[in-house]
């Protein structure tokens, strides 16, 4: 493995601990909440051009033991679930959409998705979250920085959507290790969680002008049905061409 995929590797492996973190900070219950920086989409052309950025999805078996295990199956169906979602919901928006496959990235698309990962992550837990940041206060300011717009000039897109989604299932011997704990302390063990957010990036400032994360309750992407759930809320209130945010 090359030092390059290390160093990403390693950088994905805390933006995963840090979004577990953050499921505790945003409790169990459903969540959904956004912020709206913009009234409506804006193009120098005729028609606001977005850039899909590879949707960041993984699916995890919850083992007896809490340890959280990779599923290739489920994550591959997610995604392709999702993207057909998201390609179906573009429509509504007003805006030409372009997704970017994963194979096709160059290593600056790769090193943005790994930021957007981090700040995305900062976003949930210091904007949402319980960890607020005195420096901050109510205002949103965040971004990815000016340099994305060589993103914009490559796809000659005005936006960037990124989208970071996970789901742990719990295995019947997590299910029964719950029970058991609640049946001796009182206290359950965690069974699963969902939970994910995405931002809309400005390419020509690299400001992030929409951000909404949801978790339990927001939709099975592995279920074509569940997946048009997932993705209608996620993008609730995403800004529309026409000024008016889409609510489904």
């Amino acid at each position: 493995m090359t030092s390059k995929n290390c160093i990403r590797k390693n950088m994905m492996h805390r933006a995963t601990l840090a979004i577990a973190a953050s499921m505790l900070f945003l409790g169990g219950c459903a969540v959904q909440s956004n912020v709206q920086q913009i009234d409506k989409l804006e193009s120098v052309g005729d028609n606001p051009k977005i850039v899909l950025m590879p949707p960041d999805i993984r699916y995890y078996l919850l083992t007896a033991g809490g340890v959280a295990e990779p599923n290739a199956e489920w994550t591959k169906s997610a995604q392709s679930n999702f993207l057909s979602a998201t390609m179906d919901y573009a429509g509504t928006i007003g805006a030409d959409v372009k997704p970017i496959d994963k194979t096709d990235l160059s290593e600056e698309e790769i090193r943005y998705e790994t930021l957007h990962s981090a700040v995305g992550t900062t976003i949930m837990q210091n904007y949402f979250g319980m960890l607020k940041l005195p420096s901050k206060g109510d205002a949103f300011d965040w971004t990815l920085g000016p340099d994305i717009r060589s993103i914009g000039d490559k796809h000659e897109a005005d936006y960037a959507l990124f989208v970071y989604y996970r789901d742990y299932q719990a295995s019947g011997g997590r299910v029964a290790f719950s029970i058991l704990a609640a049946l001796a302390t009182g206290a359950a063990a965690p069974m699963g969680a969902e939970i994910g957010f995405a931002s809309l990036v400005d390419l020509n400032t690299g400001d992030i002008v929409w951000f909404n994360v949801v978790n339990a309750g927001s939709g099975e992407l592995r279920d074509a049905d569940g997946a048009a759930k997932a993705v209608s809320g996620l993008f609730k209130d995403i800004p529309t061409k026409q000024g008016s945010s889409v609510t489904q």
